[in-house]
């Protein structure tokens, strides 16, 4: 009889333990799984970061291109030339 008490003791303690244990995998899987889709978005993030920096390149050399092809237009054109100041030399006032 003492036998059958403890396989019977031992069995209850056991499926309490993987009661206890499943409970608990419950939990931390939640976590997981929570972690994990934080992760995701975290590297999606990352990923459309990663695109922007690369067209920000892009339309920098762009800029670049255009502000060299206006300065090799300007440097054509001669000095700039200077306004010149009405006849007399006298400023027209616009009060009546």
């Amino acid at each position: 009889m003492d036998l059958w008490v403890a396989l019977t003791a031992i069995t209850a303690l056991g499926c309490g333990t993987g009661i206890v244990i499943q409970m608990i995998d419950k939990v931390f899987d939640h976590r997981r799984k929570a972690r994990e889709q934080e992760l995701k978005l975290a590297q999606e993030r990352l990923r459309l970061q990663e695109l922007q920096l690369v067209e920000l390149h892009r339309q920098n050399e762009q800029l670049q291109k255009q502000l060299e092809w206006h300065t090799r237009l300007l440097e054509r054109q001669g000095p700039p030339s200077r306004l010149s100041a009405p006849a007399g030399g006298e400023i027209a006032s616009t009060a009546r």
